[in-house]
């Protein structure tokens, strides 16, 4: 039998990694909307479902008409929520849960182009017997040029940085290692509608309403090669 001895293995050395420079860019653009989406609900109460749902369709109904007659296309109008509930409360006396009645709710979602007539939805439901504004957002239909233009922002912006940070540390920025994209929006302020709104005098003028602009912001992370 013979024995076999191997020379030892010799350490391998890994190379240091090249320094690197971490780098967030944002971009922010500025876009006017052109698109307004109006929600506008009916809540209806009763001693029965059936009538609850008979009222809430009868005032619903009148809400539509008058949307409709501000020139907004049917398929535009959408319900978007339909719900029957049971009007319940605790009683002490029978101990258990009673039903005094059901409420029936309708909320509808109105799109048009012409955001000036936002204003004139809202005053249309009031008027005609909604009692309940669920949500009033002005869009851009086409986001993406606006977002091209914030992530060119970006981009340039992490660029900007990465090469202070490199001269100040007495080197230069040799080439972009990753680049990671985050897209977000801003959170844009919602319109305030008063309870005393609700009260809609017929001869009064449509609900004071600006669109503004909506903020489209981008996000990125960057990771450069810096050389001394």
């Amino acid at each position: 039998m013979s024995l076999a001895f191997g020379q030892p293995a010799l350490a391998q050395q890994t190379p240091a990694a090249p320094p690197t420079i971490l780098v967030t860019g944002r971009g922010e653009v500025q876009v006017a909307p052109d698109r307004a989406r109006v929600q506008v609900g009916l809540e209806t109460q009763a001693k029965t479902s059936a009538a609850a749902a008979q009222d809430n369709n009868r005032k619903q109904a009148a809400i539509l008409e008058s949307i409709r007659k501000l020139g907004i296309p049917a398929a535009n109008i959408q319900t978007i929520d339909y719900s029957v509930q049971p009007i319940q409360r605790y009683d002490d006396k029978l101990r258990r849960v009673v039903i005094d009645g059901y409420q029936v709710s309708n909320i509808v979602q109105v799109e048009t182009e012409k955001l000036e007539l936002a204003g004139q939805i809202i005053d249309a439901g009031l008027t005609n017997g909604a009692n309940r504004v669920a949500g009033l957002d002005f869009l851009v239909k086409d986001r993406a040029k606006a977002q091209d233009a914030a992530l060119a922002l970006a981009v340039a912006s992490a660029r900007r940085q990465a090469d202070v940070a490199a001269k100040a540390a007495g080197g230069q920025v040799v080439e972009l290692l990753e680049l990671t994209i985050h897209e977000f929006e801003q959170p844009q302020p919602m319109p305030r509608l008063a309870m005393a709104a609700m009260k809609v005098d017929e001869s009064s003028a449509s609900a004071p309403i600006s669109a503004g602009t909506n903020t489209v912001m981008v996000s990125v992370g960057t990771k450069w090669r810096f050389s001394r």
